[in-house]
Parts: C-alpha cells; structure tokens; sequence
C-alpha cells in the first residue's frame, strides 16, 4: 500500500476517532459538573488516568493479543482504534468542559426567537458568525485536538502492525531513506494537519473577544446516561490502565537482577530523565511567561496569540517535527550541533509547550488569587508560626499546582519515543527507544521487568522527593 492510500486510511480513522470521542465528552462532561465534589474527582481521575497511561505500555501489554489477530485485519484495525478513543477521548472531554463559550444560552435563545419572525434565513455570513461565536466553536476545537493526535499515532499503531501513514514514513527514514525523499512524502499529511489547524485559528481568533472565562455548567444527565457514563469510565480505565499494567506486572520480580546486570540499562533511564526534566523546565518557564496575567486581568490577547502560534510545531506530532528539526541540523550553519543534545531538547520543548501553555492559562483562570495574597502577607510575619501556615497554604493554592504541571511535562517528555529515535545523539540513547526497538520482537520476561523499572522510576523519585519535603517541613517547625 502506498503512503498516499495509508494516508488516506489513517485520516478516515482519525475522523472516526475524533467523532466518537467528541460524541463520549458531552456526556461524561455534564457528569462530571453535575456530581458531588467527591464523586467528581473519582469521575476526573477515571476520565484521566487512560490518556495519562504510557502509549508505549499500552501497546506493548497488548502487542501479543494484537498478533494473535493477524489472520483478522479488521478486527485488530477496530481494537486499536477503540484503544486510541479511550486515550484521547479525556482530552476532547477536557476541551469541552473548559473552553470558553462565546455566547450563551441567553443568547442562542434570542437568536432563535430572531430567525422565528424571519421570512428568510440567515446568510451565509451569519451563519458563519455564528459558528465561530457560537457553541459549535468548542465542539470544532476539540474534535481538531483528537483529530491531530490520532493522525500523528505512532507507537501504538506500530506495535499493533496496523495501517498508518506514520509508521511507513518512520520506517523509511530509520531504513535509510534520505532525509528529503522522506519529507517530499510526508507532504501531504502536513497539507491535512495545516489545513486543520488554519480553520481552528480562523474560527478562534474570529470568536476570540467574544469569549468569556467561565464555562456554563452543562444540563444534568438522565439517570440512564450517568449510569453509562461511570460505566464508561470504568471500561476504560480497565482497558486503557489495569489490564495493561497486569500484564507488564508479570515480569516484575526480575526487575531488580535487570537493572543490576544492566549498567547500560540505568544509564539509558539517566539519559531520559535529562532530556525530559531539561525540556520540560524551558517549556514550563517559557509557557508561564506567556500566561501571565498583564496587571489584574486574564493574560492579554497577544501573548495569547503567540503562544498559540508557537504551539502549532507541537501539534503536528513528534515524527514530522522529528524530521523538519532533523532537517534544519543538517544545514550547512548548524551542522556542528547535530549529533548534540541541542536537537532534541529543542523537539521535546516544541510537543511540550502547547500543554504547557494550556495547563499554565487554566492555573491562571481557576487560581484563588486573593487567597494566595492573603497567605504571601502571612508569609510576613514576624511570628514564625503564622509564617509556617502561611508557607503551607501557599504550597497548598499555589505551589503544589504548578510542581504537578512541571511532573506531567517531565513525564510527557520522559515516554516520548519518536522524537528520541530520531534526534537522539550518538551515546545517549534514551530508555524508551531501547525498549521500544526490543518491543518488537513480542513480550519478554526480562524486557517486561525493564519496562515496569523504567515506569516506576518517575514514581519512586516523586516519593522520595516528597519525603524530602516533609523532612523538611519537620524541621522547620523543629
């Protein structure tokens, strides 16, 4: 099959993912806001926990049932797309639940009482202003967001064998293909993504004055649909968490012997962690210069723009940003720092700025800002026990937050494989490009223990850090 027919396969499914995520977010969104606060963070944390499982663990876990399918194309094209929904089906759902809407139910309902006494209906124009004012505009946001990040899937449509434009592009420029024959082919999937991002900035910025902050809280959901709701939320967490994770588990006794035979191994771990704490505290610094809130008001309308225009490298996916990047080091002024870390610092910071960007806007939007102030005067004080409670509020409203987006970013940048495989240089290869390529020859014992080391090794370092911290935290009161 050529890359223009895998293209063409990959884009079809891609609508089909976005569609049935966007159809999944409407109600699991009004579950969510309309639940007690407890039930509510249960409803978050089953709703986030399959995006935020590793794809590379997920596709591994299921790499073997995957190959017990190969006689049976179809059904393992429709396991990995209901797979690559149950993953990005949380990230429509959380456009849905935040964005902005630029009209409200007020206004929807006043123009319908406008097009009753109408003979005529609206022209194309207004029609038009409508949708990008109206509450279609979020729907168009979200379904774009699913649409890119399914379109560019790699890792697990690699190891699953499936058809996409991705893993054939990958495999050819890792063969030997040269670097502009690769780029001549990837032409058309940067044509589909440009033309998909250029409509989605049109209909933001045409609505972009129009919007308001706070969304309006969804209807409440029929007892039907919250029963089906938390049982989805269920089945996905199962397929998306559990069930790999139990799989991985297996080899999980040898994981100790496999680190302690494999210097190289923990090695390869330090490398990631570089790369991702590097990347991920440039984005983080750079996204929180450009959500800054100008004076007392939301962060203004150019920084907005910018960063919005310096996210777009980001979403067309780490494989065409691997190879645009790949290119640019190859030119005759930066050829010097090619084989360098440069490349792919650079690469990881571009894919973790656009979630830098949106998770350091929400810390803004939704922050208790008078509270914190409230608690930086405690901070003050002259009496060491009022400055200790102060300190800890602080941590509590403020801090804790934003050291939770630095981890998910660490994290992000930490399980990313393409980019790695491409940019990595020469004696720093990464942990998951190691794993991966061994991936392929199906699940091992000792490979699965690897695999379950380097997972746990961004938990074991959190636990030990916040043990540090409340080390510390005795010792000050000490």
């Amino acid at each position: 099959m050529s890359l223009t027919a895998e293209c063409g396969w990959t884009l079809l499914r891609a609508l089909v993912v976005g569609t049935l995520a966007l159809a999944l977010a409407y109600p699991l969104c009004a579950l969510i806001a309309n639940s007690r606060r407890g039930w509510r963070r249960a409803a978050w944390v089953l709703l986030l926990v399959p995006y935020l499982m590793p794809v590379v663990l997920v596709g591994y876990a299921y790499s073997n049932f995957a190959l017990s399918l190969v006689h049976h194309p179809f059904l393992n094209e429709l396991f990995y797309g209901v797979l690559l929904t149950v993953k990005l089906c949380p990230v429509a759902a959380v456009v849905v639940y935040f964005a902005p809407s630029g009209l409200s139910r007020e206004g929807i309902y006043c123009r319908r009482l406008l097009l009753a006494g109408k003979k005529k209906g609206d022209s194309i124009r207004e029609r038009l202003s409508f949708f990008a004012h109206g509450p279609a505009r979020k729907a168009l946001v979200a379904f774009a967001v699913v649409f890119l990040f399914a379109f560019a899937e790699f890792e697990m449509a690699s190891l699953f064998s499936t058809t996409a434009w991705t893993v054939s592009l990958f495999d050819a420029q890792t063969g030997g293909l040269p670097l502009s024959q690769s780029l001549r082919l990837a032409s058309l999937p940067i044509a589909c993504e440009a033309v998909l991002l250029l409509l989605v900035m049109t209909v933001l910025f045409a609505a972009s004055r129009a919007a308001r902050l706070n969304p309006e809280r969804p209807k409440p959901p029929r007892p039907w649909a919250r029963a089906l709701s938390w049982l989805y939320l269920v089945f996905a967490v199962m397929l998306a968490a559990v069930v790999p994770t139990g799989i991985v588990l297996k080899g999980g006794v040898l994981a100790l012997v496999v680190v302690k035979d494999n210097p190289a191994f923990a090695h390869d771990i330090g490398t990631s962690m570089i790369f991702a704490g590097v990347a991920a505290l440039v984005a983080y610094l750079a996204a929180g210069w450009f959500s800054r809130r100008s004076g007392e008001g939301s962060p203004t309308m150019g920084r907005l723009l910018w960063a919005f225009l310096l996210s777009v490298p980001g979403l067309f996916g780490a494989l065409l940003l691997g190879l645009v990047v790949l290119r640019v080091f190859l030119t005759v002024p930066l050829r010097a720092a090619y084989d360098t870390p440069l490349p792919l610092v650079i690469t990881l910071m571009l894919l973790l700025f656009p979630f830098a960007v949106l998770l350091r806007v929400l810390l803004h939007a939704f922050g208790p800002g008078e509270s914190v102030h409230a608690a930086r005067l405690m901070v003050r004080s002259p009496e060491a026990r009022i400055r200790r409670s102060g300190k800890a509020l602080v941590w509590h409203m403020r801090t804790r937050a934003r050291v939770w987006v630095l981890i998910l970013l660490f994290c992000w940048g930490y399980f990313e494989v393409v980019a790695s495989a491409l940019l990595a240089p020469s004696g720093m290869t990464p942990a998951f490009v190691r794993l991966y390529n061994l991936m392929h020859y199906g699940q091992i014992t000792g490979l699965s223990a690897m695999v379950l080391v380097t997972l746990f090794v961004p938990i074991v370092l959190l636990w030990f850090a916040e043990i540090a911290r409340g080390f510390v935290r005795l010792r000050s009161y000490g």
